[in-house]
């Protein structure tokens, strides 16, 4: 799309997010900016410097319009709560620890690279806080990846502080009973705390956008611009972008491998009937479309815009995927999935399951956030292993650096993982050894420090010789010298007479 033709408020304008950035005020005559979400710009993964609109001027207060919803920031946060480790990690790189009072629902563990600011915030609950909790903290903005946070419950009961909800959603819950769910952002925005919701997950499928290096980016701008962190958000941008470009350089060497994407099953969460699984509309397909994979449902829930739904176990035996992805989080494990799957009648005779083609990533990983391009690059590393026929268990799993915006000059880097793990051999899940259980072989233990670099390799197509492999064509080499030094010396004794063996004589025998 071109940028030029696109309508921006004054005081915008294009630049790469590979320049330096610095906010300055210009003059608005007082008059407050109106930034709406559906005209952050578009952004092209092929250019080698991003384009992006920004605006040299924040003059508070701040219009913003996120999933349908229209509020004023009258001046930057400074009590933020998030409510999803994914909005929880997206602070935390923006270095706006010191503007949060609270975090809640850690799915598995904080990202080793932001573990030590992530300590220094109090965490409200492990799941969502209950309302007191919550408003003892006084917060100011409330930061969410998935519209429960702001849906009213038994736990977040908002309105014995802000009064009844106006936001009615009729659904069909699991049972397929009518249900009314009632949300809460509006009147939260009219008690003076103000929110965000990410895009792939507001409350109606009208407000839904799909998942994509566009979407996340345009909200790191939205929360750039609300917490006046350009500088920011623009280093962060720049670590995401980094690693995206990395997974598609080695996306595109195993498509000279293998013509074929490799087709993935991503197994969020375990049903004996009915699974829950990567859809449409999530991260899911983004981090998949840039490791060189397809999402073997990538066209399921198109119609209401889900990131995950629910399908049968035959549907999944239909598509036979090449690959699984297992879903690691604290209230439903991967290795349990992996047990169930070694043991359901039909999931044990997948191929996937029956080669063992399968390793699990965090659930923090999977969302829109900061984690998605490091995880593409990871699993384009698996899959580049796998077309040039490496076990997984062999794959050393590459450090990625992401610009440390606790810096003021930015310039320095951090190193982590994305989280994703191999399994070595599998493991032991309520007293029973999976790796005798389950169909196929592997060797050795869990582990994510193998002992093969696939990144040495990928852009060079030519095959090294294993070292297996010499020891043994070694071990021959000498048994044939040996074997030809015998025979030859069998050859010339037996010329000169005097050869090794002769015919066996009975002395006793007589001719009758």
């Amino acid at each position: 799309m071109d940028l030029a033709n696109r309508h921006w408020p004054e005081g915008c304008k294009t630049i790469s997010t590979k320049q330096k950035y610095r906010a300055t005020k210009v003059s608005q005559n007082d008059a407050p900016v109106m930034l709406h979400t559906s005209k952050m710009p578009h952004l092209s993964i092929t250019t080698s410097a991003l384009a992006l609109t920004v605006c040299q001027a924040i003059v508070y207060p701040v219009g913003l319009t996120n999933c349908g919803e229209s509020n004023w920031i009258a001046s930057p946060p400074q009590r933020a709560v998030t409510m999803n480790q994914g909005t929880t990690e997206v602070l935390l790189a923006m270095n706006l620890s010191d503007r949060m009072v609270g975090t809640a629902y850690l799915d598995d563990e904080i990202w080793p690279a932001l573990a030590k600011s992530y300590a220094t915030i109090p965490v409200l609950s492990e799941t969502y806080p209950d309302i007191d909790t919550l408003m003892s903290v006084q917060p100011d903005f409330l930061f969410a990846s998935y519209s429960s946070a702001f849906r009213l419950g038994e736990s977040l009961n908002y309105t014995r502080h802000i009064g009844n909800c106006s936001l009615s959603i009729h659904a069909l819950d699991s049972d397929g009973t009518n249900q009314t769910d009632w949300f809460c952002r509006k009147e939260l925005h009219d008690f003076g705390i103000q929110t965000y919701l990410q895009s792939p997950y507001c409350e109606t499928k009208e407000h839904r956008r799909p998942a994509s290096m566009e979407s996340l980016f345009a909200e790191i701008w939205d929360i750039a611009n609300i917490f006046n962190a350009h500088d920011q958000a623009r280093r962060l941008i720049d670590s995401v972008q980094d690693h995206l470009e990395q997974a598609r350089e080695v996306a595109a060497y195993g498509k000279t491998l293998n013509s074929a994407p490799i087709r993935v099953l991503w197994l969020d969460s375990w049903d004996d009937e009915t699974p829950f699984v990567g859809a449409c509309c999530g991260s899911v397909n983004l981090i998949l479309e840039h490791a060189g994979a397809v999402n073997v449902f990538d066209d399921l829930g198109v119609e209401d815009v889900k990131s995950w739904d629910s399908v049968s176990w035959t549907d999944v035996a239909e598509q036979d995927p090449d690959f699984i992805v297992l879903v690691d989080a604290a209230w439903d494990r991967a290795d349990e999935k992996l047990s169930k799957l070694c043991q359901h009648p039909i999931t044990r005779e997948l191929r996937a399951v029956q080669n063992r083609a399968l390793l699990s990533v965090p659930f923090s990983a999977s969302t829109l956030g900061v984690r998605v391009g490091a995880l593409s690059y990871h699993l384009a590393e698996a899959f580049v292993a796998l077309a040039r026929q490496i076990p997984l268990s062999h794959v050393d799993f590459s450090m990625v650096t992401m610009n440390n915006a606790n810096t003021t000059s930015g310039n320095e880097e951090v190193v982590a993982q994305s989280g994703v793990r191999v399994y070595t051999r599998f493991p032991v899940w309520n007293e029973t050894d999976l790796e005798t259980m389950c169909p196929g072989t592997s060797n050795v233990r869990i582990g994510d420090s193998p002992r093969i670099k696939v990144t040495e390799n990928m852009r060079s197509s030519s095959s090294t010789i294993p070292s297996w492999s010499i020891v043994l064509m070694a071990i021959l080499g000498i048994a044939f010298l040996l074997v030809t030094g015998g025979v030859t010396l069998l050859v010339v004794r037996e010329r000169k007479g005097n050869p090794y063996f002769t015919p066996m004589r009975n002395e006793k025998a007589t001719l009758g």
